[in-house]
């Protein structure tokens, strides 16, 4: 019977996402094309990077679409779904139409920061009195390597909007390089698959393993040299599932260890930001984020997705150790 569950809750889900994302992925690339969704580059950026302007984006439609579908069909019914997909399509569609107005309607800034934020905010809203009112989850954590639950009672829900907002940026910046992104987060979702079986989350394996296969078969046309890119549509719609999948797990503050990469670019950016004010013009970093410190220094883009995912997975392993009781 646990085979069983094994079976429909993770694999089959992950094989499904993969061939559906490879399937779907030429006609969306085409179509991005048809309406000129181009990739814009920054005059200012790294030179290896400008040929990369007018690659398709948006491209994150082409493993969301798996996600929505197959978490639908194979966990509809478990109180864990719904929220991950509120918070995975809201961030989501604020991604979308950010990148509508850039590279459709031609309008270089998109979404205002504030606008960005407000969207964000609501979505996150949303997500709390979901769990709030329709589920018995909580938004408690657990402790790594203990089984301690931290719960700051009316405060968990400011300290939600600023995890899950943290965590939308810090993936949303670490969509800089062909294929970074997406090979992090495959990781990650693996992660929460084994975790949520660990837990009996039933559902929460279910998104954690349809993000896994369409994040591989998403690679398949993402990968060095990317045929298309993610955009925020993608990047933000991954802080939002990294965030409410751990949530509904309690796991909040395993985001530290297994999203490392994550915070790892959004403290690059701050450092660097507040060090170029505060000297007025010298840098830490040869560029932020972090990673194209790293190609700046001579890594390829193949290098950096290479090393930052095994950082990823090493941590994971450890994350894993940390797993508390799993009553």
């Amino acid at each position: 019977m646990e085979n069983m569950a094994y079976l429909t809750h993770c694999l089959l889900p992950v094989l499904i996402a993969f061939l559906l994302a490879v399937i779907i992925g030429p006609p969306v690339i085409n179509m991005l094309r048809r309406l000129k969704a181009g990739q814009t580059e920054r005059a200012e950026g790294l030179e290896s990077h400008q040929k990369k302007t007018g690659t398709p984006t948006m491209g994150g439609v082409i493993f969301l679409f798996p996600v929505v579908l197959i978490s639908l069909l194979f966990g509809a019914s478990y109180k864990e779904v719904i929220p991950i997909l509120i918070l995975t399509i809201g961030f989501g569609i604020i991604g979308f139409v950010d990148d509508y107005i850039k590279v459709v309607k031609k309008h270089n800034l998109g979404l205002r920061a504030w606008q960005k934020m407000l969207g964000q905010f609501i979505v996150a809203m949303l997500f709390a009195i979901y769990i709030s009112n329709f589920t018995t989850i909580s938004l408690a954590m657990r402790v790594p390597f203990t089984d301690y639950i931290l719960d700051f009672g009316f405060w968990n829900i400011p300290i939600m909007f600023f995890i899950a907002l943290g965590t939308a940026n810090g993936t949303n910046f670490t969509d800089g390089v062909d294929g970074l992104c997406a090979s992090v987060t495959a990781v990650v979702a693996g992660f929460f698959a084994i975790a949520a079986m660990y837990y009996s989350c039933n559902g929460a394996e279910v998104v954690s393993s349809a993000m896994l296969g369409a994040l591989l078969g998403y690679l398949v046309y993402n990968v060095y040299p990317g045929k298309v890119m993610m955009g925020d549509t993608g990047s933000l719609a991954i802080g939002g599932f990294v965030t409410s999948t751990a949530y509904v797990m309690k796991m909040p503050v395993f985001i530290v260890i297994v999203g490392f990469i994550y915070a790892f670019e959004v403290i690059s950016v701050i450092m660097q930001v507040s060090y170029f004010k505060l000297t007025h013009g010298k840098r830490i970093f040869r560029m932020a984020p972090i990673h194209h410190h790293f190609e700046k220094g001579g890594w390829s883009e193949t290098k950096v997705v290479n090393v930052f995912t095994t950082v990823t997975l090493l941590l994971c392993m450890v994350a894993y150790l940390g797993l508390g009781s799993a009553k």
